[in-house]
């Protein structure tokens, strides 16, 4: 069997701050498909180009496999199939239910709230699509809402089943809850420790500050003295909770001084800009500024600082072409079995499929992989194309982040962060 490189696709090396020179394929045309490339693809690809004939081993094939998955390669002489697709891991946000307690000003779940019930099967159906995922080793999901804990009990039980039906295929399930954390029990508590769930809380500055953008409903009242109560008593459960940061207009100036108290209790933590116009990029990055001050007395005191902070989606830690995993390996299921390219587009957008659908689980996820293509010739040229990758492609102004400018500001500072950690290694 030959193979042969796809028409319009040529090799790219763009030296990247903090990643060293990345290889990479891409097509130049008005979608501009690109793909980041370990050092055996690349040498393949170089293989192609040269237009002879060679004999791949069982290494190569298993590489140019992928590539043509990817649509990068295609054989000759071979009949034309649909693609089937594997992966050794999936990311999946599991919608436990739209009812939500808080009414936060950038709230992005367009559902929220709805009158719309789960149903009944939705674990169990789920476990079944991913069984019959080829090559699959471990799944990610975050158990989110609305907030989840309020409907625990509807759950908790689905979860342990579902982890217990993919151990027997030798699959790992790795489960994180995502909750604003106004609400917690005993019993919630003894669960999420004795079968090892992960926790992520939404709190976005000390006191007041948090209290601008996260409020009860009817009385407008903050949240943070109950979040603040209810993270003491996971951590004196034994429980190491992250804590999701988002940046708005009106919090903005006082986030750095929850990092600092993040740092001294060393949780890890995720630091992002609110989507949709919330923040503008002036504002972000002079927050982030802040921050990088607390971090980097942090780190001259041995913190180390690339293994605890993320900033928005930024791919600082690995080169990568989409900011996400949604559309390639990552999806969101919704309460009535639909799968969307994003939580953020639940009832709102379009969903990629069904689990009813006698369809495979990752043929239904790439069909969202379009939405990352179309990228600005700006972004495509950047020194850090394949470290912001474009931000989020549902919130893309003309091809790029409407964030470009700040990234552009912060991303080297991130890595200055990530020097000054190594030179105390």
């Amino acid at each position: 069997m030959n193979y042969v490189l796809n028409q319009g696709f040529r090799l790219g090396v763009r030296p990247t701050r903090g990643h060293g020179d990345v290889h990479f394929v891409t097509r130049e045309d008005v979608d501009g498909r690109t793909l980041v490339l370990d050092e055996h693809s690349s040498a393949l690809i170089e293989i192609l180009l040269r237009d002879q004939p060679y004999e791949p081993d069982a290494a190569d094939v298993e590489v140019l496999e992928r590539l043509v998955l990817e649509g990068i390669v295609s054989k000759t002489n071979a009949k034309k199939s649909p693609p089937q697709f594997q992966a050794e891991n999936l990311q999946f946000w599991v919608q436990t239910s739209d009812r939500c307690n808080l009414a936060c000003t950038y709230c992005y779940i367009p559902s929220l709230n709805s009158a719309k019930a789960r149903r009944s099967d939705l674990f169990s159906l789920f476990g079944r699509k991913l069984l019959g995922v080829k090559g699959l080793k471990s799944v990610s999901i975050k158990l989110a809402g609305g907030e989840p804990l309020l409907s625990f009990q509807d759950w908790c039980a689905e979860v342990i089943k579902l982890r217990e039906t993919l151990a027997e295929a030798d699959i790992r399930l790795n489960a994180r809850i995502i909750t604003n954390l106004t609400f917690l029990n005993r019993s919630i508590v003894e669960y999420i420790r004795a079968n090892d769930i992960g926790v992520s809380v939404s709190l976005d500055g000390l006191s007041a500050n948090n209290d601008r953008n996260r409020v009860f409903p009817v009385s407008g009242h903050g949240s943070f003295h109950i979040v603040k109560k209810n993270l003491k008593v996971l951590r004196e459960s034994g429980i190491k909770p992250g804590v999701m940061i988002t940046a708005t207009s009106e919090n903005s100036a006082g986030i750095h001084e929850l990092v600092e108290s993040l740092v001294k209790e060393d949780l890890i933590f995720r630091f992002s800009d609110a989507k949709g116009g919330h923040i503008r990029p002036r504002e972000f990055e002079i927050a982030f500024a802040d921050v990088k001050q607390t971090l980097a007395r942090a780190v001259a005191a041995g913190y180390p600082v690339s293994k605890r902070i993320v900033v928005s989606d930024l791919r600082t830690l690995e080169p990568q072409t989409t900011p996400c995993s949604m559309g390639t390996t990552g999806g969101a299921l919704y309460l009535d079995g639909s799968v969307y390219f994003c939580h953020t587009e639940f009832e709102k957008g379009s969903p990629l499929g069904s689990l009813d659908e006698d369809v495979g689980l990752l043929d239904i996820i790439r069909r969202g992989y379009k939405k990352h293509l179309g990228l600005s010739m700006d972004c495509r040229a950047c020194e850090y194309r394949f470290v912001c990758a474009g931000g989020c492609p549902l919130f893309r102004v003309n091809g790029k982040s409407p964030m470009c400018s700040a990234y552009k500001k912060i991303i080297p500072q991130i890595f200055d962060l990530y020097d000054e950690e190594s030179a105390r290694v």
